[in-house]
């Protein structure tokens, strides 16, 4: 590989997309576009922000031409739509020349960078939440539980996290433990009754993950009813990994947290000490890299593995 050649990772989240661009050489850049997540954006809206992200990186190449593509797309699940957008964010490149595009869940992604492609245990813990497994060195050796989205599960994930928070809310108002986050809505969310708290749950723009970081706060400055939350939420996250460990016990003993939770401190702190109820010998380690040059780093795997087998073709 040389200075001339470009490989694009991209996480295509439900909030934003991160694209880092990385060359032969070790140059980058990043980017940042829209979401992208299949169930909620759906499939052609996603084929179009993210071809525009890959065109808008190509605008700032400095020299070369890109050589593979791997997009971490979170709602990917079935072939047909990893067909669907690899096909579409081709044509709408329309580049004259042609390259791979390799497509993936979000989870795959995220781990490779975790662990630098190595095997470990990795928690996504943002607005959904699920458990993730690299039990080899092939992208094939992916376990993924949990995950099944906010209706049926999401256990530990913002999301709850915040529906916990306004139920604790709405007991406390019926005359159940009280709680300072009670105060909070009042201050902040105009809730202080039972018809302003339906109302407010009730409106278009209400987002309970949006009230995550307001209940890791308050478990933070001691309130029992928040803390318990985030215990209760956090070992029911941390209980899926059980599922995996039993099936590989020999995994190496480390984990990892990624998601917007993973930036606090308190929440970090409450999942590693379930994990070590679970997994004694799990110790937790910060990731090594993010899960978009993870998917750079599968890119370059494409680009490299595909050299190697024309390679052996023409020997033959």
């Amino acid at each position: 590989m040389t200075s001339n050649d470009w490989f694009f990772g991209l996480d295509a989240g439900g909030t934003k997309t991160r694209l880092f661009a990385r060359s032969g050489i070790g140059q980058c850049f990043q980017l940042f576009g829209g979401p992208a997540n299949v169930f909620r954006q759906g499939r052609k809206r996603v084929a179009s922000n993210l071809s525009n992200l890959i065109k808008d990186a190509l605008l700032n190449l400095p020299q070369g031409a890109l050589r593979a593509v791997h997009i971490g797309v979170a709602g990917v699940s079935v072939p047909s739509a990893t067909t669907y957008l690899s096909t579409r964010i081709s044509s709408l490149v329309n580049l004259n020349y042609s390259f791979p595009i390799s497509i993936s869940n979000d989870g795959v992604t995220a781990i490779e960078g975790a662990f630098s492609g190595e095997s470990g245990l990795l928690f996504i813990a943002g607005t959904g939440s699920g458990v993730i497994a690299k039990t080899g060195p092939n992208i094939s050796d992916i376990l993924h539980v949990g995950g099944w989205g906010y209706v049926i599960g999401d256990e530990g994930s913002g999301y709850s996290l915040g529906k916990r928070a306004i139920t604790a809310i709405a007991q406390a108002l019926d005359g159940g433990p009280s709680t300072s986050m009670t105060h909070f809505a009042e201050s902040k969310l105009s809730i202080f009754d039972r018809p302003s708290l339906l109302a407010a749950i009730s409106h278009p723009d209400w987002k309970f993950q949006d009230l995550a970081p307001e209940i890791l706060e308050f478990a933070t400055g001691g309130d029992e009813v928040a803390a318990s939350i985030v215990r209760e939420e956090t070992m029911l996250l941390a209980g899926q990994s059980k599922w995996i460990l039993s099936r590989f016990p020999d995994l190496p003993p480390r984990f990892t947290i990624i998601g917007g939770l993973s930036n606090n401190q308190y929440y970090v702190n409450s999942l590693s000490e379930a994990m070590n109820t679970i997994w004694s010998a799990g110790v937790f380690m910060a990731p090594l890299a993010t899960p978009a040059e993870g998917a750079a780093h599968l890119a370059i795997r494409q680009f490299t593995d595909s050299a190697a087998a024309q390679s052996e073709i023409q020997r033959l």
